[in-house]
């Protein structure tokens, strides 16, 4: 629905709109709405077990889609529900920020779409006889991963309803490397991989809260960039936050003009 003239960046960003919430949408309780005259991609989970409501849309500009938007949005504001709106643009103007912010949403973040070329990317993981790559194969599994993601990020954009989805789906066709770093047995940090046809993605870079500051997402950022280089991809592609920015410069990512601004509802105590 959001396209860009760019192969990669136009794969990024629907990566990055199937994935955000469950790929199997709840079995149809948690509702998507396309709109592709508003440009407006709404996800629904109120009747759902996700705990994620989104739209993502590209810059508002119309009146028609001004007024769209306050409607979608006020349907949550009535009953106090967590809700989301992304914007993916080429330019990081933040054209809708005030009217976000009368409509009760305040401006979270900004993410950046960022690639890698990986034939110039060689760097290996350090040796460690307490840390090993577990990937993702069973439930206990996946109940590891969610316990991570849900302690060491906002849940802005996460929908944790996702991953046992995504590991489902990875019995049936491998649309990913899931995995685990774990320090003497125990799950520290998680990232995932997908298979695109443009390109390798990365996503879901965590570290439990108490293993922070020791290197473990580095680790696990150069792990997954070595799995996508032996699956033959040439590049790789993330949506990156504030706080990993400094990281993927310094292995080799580059920025690139495709922004993800993030508003979240405020309420009033």
């Amino acid at each position: 629905m959001l396209t860009f003239n760019n192969k990669q960046l136009d794969q990024l960003v629907a990566n990055f709109i199937h994935y955000m919430v469950d790929p199997k949408h709840d079995n149809g309780n948690q509702l998507i709405e396309s709109d592709y005259k508003n440009f407006f991609h709404h996800i629904d989970s109120r009747n759902s077990k996700s705990n994620l409501n989104v739209v993502i849309s590209s810059h508002l500009i119309t009146a028609e889609q001004f007024a769209k938007a306050s409607e979608i949005i006020e349907q949550y504001h009535q009953t106090k529900t967590p809700f989301t709106w992304c914007t993916i643009t080429i330019d990081n103007n933040q054209f809708e920020k005030s009217f976000f912010e009368k409509t009760g949403l305040q401006h979270f973040e900004t993410a950046i779409g960022m690639l890698i070329d990986l034939t110039t990317f060689n760097i290996t993981n350090r040796t460690s006889d307490n840390e090993q790559f577990q990937e993702v194969t069973t439930e206990t599994n996946v109940h590891n991963v969610v316990e991570i993601i849900k302690k060491a990020f906002d849940l802005s954009l996460i929908d944790l309803a996702k991953y046992q989805s995504i590991w489902e789906l990875n019995q049936e066709q491998k649309i990913s490397y899931f995995t685990t770093l774990m320090k003497n047995q125990v799950p520290v940090s998680t990232g995932n991989l997908y298979f695109e046809s443009e390109l390798a993605i990365i996503d879901d870079i965590a570290t439990h809260p108490e293993h922070q500051k020791r290197g473990y997402a580095k680790e696990m950022l150069i792990h997954l960039l070595n799995q996508a280089k032996k699956a033959n991809y040439h590049y790789a592609g993330l949506v990156a936050t504030p706080d990993g920015l400094p990281l993927y410069k310094k292995l080799g990512f580059e920025p690139q003009q495709l922004y993800f601004n993030v508003y979240t509802m405020h309420y009033s105590k």
